[in-house]
């Protein structure tokens, strides 16, 4: 017998399902990883030199895809020029996406940018990135405890949209290892902004930082 049209997608449906649920419970294991070789103190840094509008464009490609589901723009903005930067760009990538991921969960029919520029901190130049979304936004009190581990920033985040509650707290730390930091603002029913930035140059004893 041939499967009629209407099977044929039922069962796409369910492979989708399959797939999804496959993709959550691996992020949710490499979470728990990640964070565990972080208070393990066994998070290591690959350094290398890179151009910072390359990343960006190969970051375009991997989550890109994540606009569609929620019917949201993306957008990135680029400070001309950039150059190259000397940095873990496994882990900036990672932590990016876990900022651009969010704002795509979050937002619907709105629209998440990314904004890449420069500035001096203490006499250091630090690169910035800050994703911008027009999405539910957060209370002071989500505020307040978003870069916590285990901990989603609004109660209905949990049942919601699921997660671990270790994404951002994972990014946090990665950043203070490269010798930057994350920023976030946000207004309720208006959207948020999550900043990471990291020197250009990473630190050159990133190992006592990622020692403890």
């Amino acid at each position: 017998d041939i499967d009629s049209e209407e099977d044929i997608a039922k069962r796409l449906r369910y492979l989708q399902n399959i797939l999804t649920s496959g993709r959550a419970l691996l992020d949710m294991i490499n979470e728990l990883l990640d964070m565990a070789k972080i208070e393990a103190g066994r998070m290591e840094l690959y350094l290398t030199s890179f151009d910072i509008e390359n990343m960006v464009d190969t970051i375009k490609d991997v989550v890109g895809p994540l606009a569609t589901p929620n019917d949201n723009g993306f957008k990135v903005n680029l400070q001309d020029p950039l150059g190259a930067m000397t940095q873990d760009e496994t882990k900036i990538r990672q932590c990016l996406t876990n900022f651009l991921s969010n704002g795509f969960k979050f937002c619907s029919n709105g629209t998440i940018t990314l904004d890449v520029d420069t500035f001096v901190q203490d006499e250091i130049e630090m690169v910035r990135f800050a994703v911008t979304d027009t999405g539910e936004g957060m209370s002071e009190a989500g505020l307040s405890k978003v870069f916590r581990e285990y901990e989603q920033a609004e109660r209905s985040t949990s049942a919601k949209h699921g997660g671990t509650g270790l994404g951002l707290p994972i990014t946090k730390k990665l950043a203070e290892m490269m010798g930057g930091d994350v920023l976030v603002t946000s207004v309720v029913g208006e959207g948020s902004v999550f900043t990471l930035y990291v020197p250009r140059e990473c630190p050159q004893d990133y190992d006592e930082v990622e020692e403890g």
